[in-house]
């Protein structure tokens, strides 16, 4: 009595005409006077050899019960002839099937009406690549590089040589063209529109070139749409290529439910060229907020020069103490609560007696001192630039609406520094980052699932 162990697995199909078909799938042998963890249950090759083996059974069945269908002539429906078989290889999820199809010679009563009859096979087989592949290929190159997704679907998926980090990044590219055309040509969705303001949060992230172009790095446009009741939408887009920041933005709006005429609020650093591609998109006016934590920077940075001034207090005027004394601490809370007039009021002063003491003390003081004043200046321009878009930041925190871009700060980390920067440094041609991204923005929202590429709805 042998103490082998033998499991048989077998597949059952069903045909259009009833008949069961059974065909072994794959034997497991195991030792049962020898027993070992290693051996328990099934290992990774053989169950990849069981994935392979099944889908090559299913493809082949599939393929013969629509040359069935195909045989049966539309008009008489009588059987017609087989011309010859041919052998097609389609690329799968698991592994390469090799099926053999019919091709059927022309039935003679079709010659009057003149019409061709339906070809399932051509439908069956109408790529070398299922949609599966292309979506799971493409989801691995958005998130690691297209090596490292290779080795990947090398590792966990059956296939009868190894993956190709060229196919990886074929395939993506693919399903990018395939995505951006889709967003494109999108309808606005009137269903579900509500009545607040939609939000875009944009910003920009730079990444290095790949050689021969203009620059060594260029700069990406990305961001986040958000409105009530849907899933936030991401978008991004690189220059010089075909496709416009602005139309990549329209899209992005569209699926979020936009109309013309709906009030957008524009969420920024202050770019005035990052706002007029959201004017470009919605071709109407918009209304833009000062991203606050750029504003809360530039006061810290006013107040941390001050403190290094401050440990020379018996050493300066008491004039110019006074007024940075009472200033100081005000910028923060003016600037909260939207006073922009008396914020650079008080921004004047303050530059007026520091320029006024600028060369009455010391070289160190004075270096203190420049340095102070500098900030001051330029807190100053940068809120006469901006001062229509200071708004009052306590009650909108206190109605629990947005105050700043932090949104597009953690899109510029989900969709760039993770794949071009940080430890993957690698150089990018303005068309090959535009389809990573693209396919990296429909994985986080959700668009690219089930092997078929969805609009946010």
């Amino acid at each position: 009595m042998t103490g082998i162990i033998e499991t048989k697995i077998f597949a059952e199909f069903v045909g259009i005409d009833g008949a069961l078909v059974r065909r072994e799938i794959l034997v497991v042998r195991r030792n049962a006077d020898q027993p070992h963890l290693k051996d328990f249950g099934l290992t990774l090759e053989e169950g990849k050899a069981m994935l392979q083996r099944a889908q090559a059974e299913q493809t082949q069945f599939q393929v013969e019960q629509c040359g069935m269908r195909d045989r049966e002539c539309p008009g008489c429906e009588r059987r017609r002839a087989i011309h010859d078989y041919r052998t097609r290889s389609i690329h799968t999820l698991f592994g390469i099937c090799q099926v053999r199809a019919p091709r059927f010679r022309s039935c003679s009563c079709l010659a009057p009406h003149d019409t061709v009859p339906a070809n399932r096979l051509m439908t069956l087989m109408a790529g070398r690549t299922t949609p599966e592949l292309e979506r799971v290929q493409a989801e691995l190159g958005a998130r690691l590089s297209f090596r490292e997704a290779s080795r990947v679907l090398d590792l966990f998926v059956p296939a009868a040589r190894p993956h190709n980090h060229k196919s990886v990044r074929n395939r993506l590219a693919r399903v990018a063209d395939h995505i951006e055309t889709k967003d494109l040509s999108s309808p606005h969705r009137m269903s579900r529109v509500g009545p607040d303001p939609m939000s875009v949060f944009i910003d920009g992230a730079y990444i290095r070139a790949a050689p021969g172009f203009q620059t060594r790095h260029f700069e990406i446009i990305m961001g986040r749409v958000e409105t009530d009741g849907r899933v936030a939408r991401h978008f991004a887009c690189a220059p010089n290529i075909s496709t416009r920041a602005a139309d990549v933005i329209r899209g992005a709006l569209r699926g979020q439910g936009w109309v013309p005429g709906r009030d957008i609020t524009v969420f920024s650093d202050g770019d005035p060229a990052l706002r007029g591609i959201v004017v470009g998109a919605a071709r109407q006016q918009v209304t833009h907020v000062l991203d606050w934590f750029h504003i809360s920077m530039r006061v810290r940075h006013i107040e941390q020069a001050f403190e290094g001034i401050r440990q020379f207090e018996p050493d300066l005027k008491t004039c110019l103490l006074t007024s940075a004394y009472c200033d100081v601490p005000r910028l923060r809370h003016l600037l909260w609560s939207g006073y922009v007039d008396e914020t650079r009021e008080a921004l004047r002063l303050m530059s007026y007696w520091v320029r006024s003491a600028a060369s009455e003390h010391t070289p160190e003081i004075n270096t203190k001192l420049k340095r102070f004043l500098a900030l001051i200046d330029e807190l100053a321009t940068y809120l006469r630039l901006n001062q229509a878009s200071v708004i009052n930041y306590c009650q909108r925190y206190w109605k629990g609406l947005p105050i700043s871009s932090s949104r597009a700060e953690s899109a510029v980390n989900a969709l760039v520094n993770a794949r071009m920067n940080k430890l993957r440094q690698m150089r990018w041609s303005p068309r090959g980052a535009q389809r990573v991204l693209q396919v990296r923005a429909a994985v986080f929202d959700g668009r690219l699932k089930s092997g078929a590429f969805h609009l946010a709805a």
